[in-house]
């Protein structure tokens, strides 16, 4: 399923939107993503670029234990629109792929007479559920947009049913089977590896500095992600590699956020540890927070093995720990930033993978999902964003850029660019 929409999405203005958490894979317009699932809401929010977007979508999954797409439309409609408006919807039967839906336009005047012209969807579901996604236009740019979300709308697909999954546990095989051709010698072959990154916003009138740092990779003990000295233990003397990130934030000029990120994998990528810490300095206040975890790999009473993260927040003083159970295939957070160096799209154009979702403020696991169908691009769907974010490469395999799903651009650069672009920009370098 997601190949033709990946193609489709490359060959149109759109961007393709997957998301477990609510079962379904989409085309959308280009747009902002406002909301999505998860510690911001129960719904994805996505609308025009720009102070007065012409259009907005909402994607969201509802408890509506209804079979027929037509009553579960009307059921929703019900619940979000005055009767009398409700009331007059036309309601017409589609077919996303092989499952039924319905769907309808209708326009709608607020008791401020304002007007808009609004599209639903509905789409029974498993366990209860239906799909439920609203478009809304104005009606001066309906002519352009309404046939542009109807395009959208149209293009969903479920993924709610295990028999709806077959692509994503085929790309976990090919996940599985590249990550076991990385043998130690060619893990070692990013040592030395190292990068200034400069992070911004292309998308004002002038570029925007968001951040700048550094990403190294080399060999080292597994003591090595630890920020305080002392002796190591047996365990820690484990040789393996070392990929750190160094990143200072710039929320404005009197505020900044510095995020250092030590992973550490070993040669078999059995066993991993990192260490998260952020230190926010505004003005002379400096607050910290730290997150250590620890995978180790399966045994007889853990299976599947066990992921022990910790995390302390200096600002509101607590201390929370929780234990994970990771699924193979398992994606090391040592290797999120060059994994496609050792494995590059244009040997393994489709993958996906297990991993830690690091967006979310309850710690988990998450699926990454990787496609392309040219040799220096990849698109990557990870965590709950649902959009995709893009990889783009050098003619000599090598990351130079990353694009997020927001348009925030981490390329690699050089001393003397950041330098000057943060100066520039009236702000502090480290």
């Amino acid at each position: 399923m997601l190949v033709p929409l990946l193609l489709t999405m490359l060959l149109s203005p759109g961007t393709l939107l997957v998301s477990d958490e609510l079962g379904v894979t989409m085309s959308v317009p280009r747009g902002e993503l406002v909301q999505r699932p998860g510690d911001a809401g129960a719904a994805f929010l996505i609308r025009e670029r720009g102070s007065t977007p012409s259009w907005s979508l909402k994607i969201e999954s509802i408890e509506l234990d209804e079979p027929d797409p037509e009553a579960c439309l009307r059921a929703a409609l019900a619940s979000r629109l005055p009767p009398e408006t409700s009331a007059t919807a036309v309601v017409e039967p589609v077919l996303l792929g092989d499952r039924p839906a319905a769907v309808t336009w209708l326009t709608h005047t607020a008791a401020s007479g304002r007007q808009a012209r609004l599209g639903w969807l509905a789409a029974p579901q498993a366990l209860g559920h239906c799909l439920l996604i609203g478009a809304v236009t104005t009606p001066e740019a309906a002519d352009s947009t309404q046939p542009l979300l109807q395009q959208a709308l149209t293009s969903a697909r479920l993924i709610d049913r295990v028999d709806g999954r077959p692509q994503l546990e085929a790309d976990l095989r090919v996940g599985q089977a590249a990550l076991d051709g990385l043998d130690p010698q060619t893990l070692r072959s990013l040592d030395g590896r190292s990068h200034i990154l400069r992070v911004y916003d292309p998308n004002g009138k002038a570029d925007r500095e968001v951040a700048y740092g550094t990403l190294t990779a080399s060999i080292a003990p597994r003591a090595a992600v630890r920020t305080t000295p002392g002796p190591a233990s047996t365990a820690e003397q484990e040789e393996g590699l070392l990929v750190v990130t160094h990143l200072r934030f710039a929320e404005d000029a009197d505020t900044y956020v510095d995020r250092v990120q030590r992973c550490w994998v070993s040669w078999d990528l059995a066993r991993e540890s990192w260490v998260d810490s952020t230190t926010r300095t505004q003005g002379k206040q400096r607050t910290g927070s730290e997150e250590i975890a620890i995978r180790e790999p399966p045994t007889v009473s853990h299976p599947r093995g066990q992921l022990l993260v910790i995390r302390q927040d200096d600002a509101h003083g607590t201390r929370d720990t929780w234990t994970l159970h990771p699924e193979s295939p398992w994606l090391p957070r040592a290797l999120r930033w060059f994994v496609r160096d050792l494995i590059p799209p244009a040997a393994v154009p489709r993958a996906a993978w297990h991993t830690w979702d690091d967006s979310t403020m309850t710690p988990r696991a998450t699926i990454r999902r990787d496609a392309s169908d040219r040799d220096d691009l990849c698109w990557i769907w990870s965590g709950r964003d649902g959009l995709p974010s893009s990889v783009r490469f050098s003619p000599e395999g090598q990351w130079k850029r990353a694009t997020t799903v927001d348009g925030i651009r981490i390329e690699v650069s050089d001393e003397d660019t950041v330098r000057r672009r943060w100066t520039d920009a009236g702000l502090r370098l480290r």
